[in-house]
């Protein structure tokens, strides 16, 4: 396990400007999260009452263009070396991805909207739970390991990856492959 500390820093405020940048990433995650499982839920109707909202505080492009704005100030005015600018680079990828779930999110919330007055299967879409339970397992994974900036638990997650992956490649006559 490979953590690094962020405390290393002269200045004051360029350590509290990267801790910034990590803790904006693991707020924007855990709304990403919920955002999902929540839209995953009203596919799967465990909120039939609330099928055309969502919780608030839903992850959207003001959070990732803040924290990019927030990497770009600090790229620009403190020159950063090469664990920093790793850490930087990490920041920028991930955000992307995390208003890439955002995004799924709301498209759920549309199917969820159109499918709610249809007649459902009788395992209310189990590959469809089963799927969501992994991916946000994934994404909690993901975010633990940015957090304790483990690159074990990392590569971990990237091997789940490929199974969901995997799993998900359409089959003739399924959805999802068993």
């Amino acid at each position: 396990m490979e953590t690094t500390d962020l405390s290393h820093h002269i200045l004051s405020r360029y350590n509290e400007d990267l801790q910034g940048l990590r803790s904006g990433v693991l707020q924007m995650g855990a709304s990403s999260n919920t955002a999902a499982k929540w839209r995953e839920g009203s596919l799967l109707g465990r909120q039939p009452s609330r099928r055309r909202g969502g919780p608030a505080g839903l992850p959207g492009e003001r959070a990732g263009v803040a924290i990019d704005e927030d990497c770009s100030r600090i790229l620009a005015t403190r020159n950063p070396t090469a664990s920093d600018l790793r850490l930087i680079v990490t920041v920028i990828k991930t955000i992307t991805d995390l208003e890439r779930i955002g995004d799924e999110a709301e498209k759920l919330g549309h199917i969820a909207t159109r499918l709610a007055n249809l007649e459902r299967p009788a395992d209310r879409y189990r590959e469809i739970k089963h799927l969501g339970d992994l991916v946000g397992e994934m994404v909690h994974g993901a975010l633990d390991a940015f957090a304790r900036l483990d690159t074990e638990a990392a590569l971990a997650v990237a091997r789940r990856d490929r199974i969901v992956t995997r799993n998900t490649k359409p089959s003739s006559g399924s959805a999802l492959r068993s």
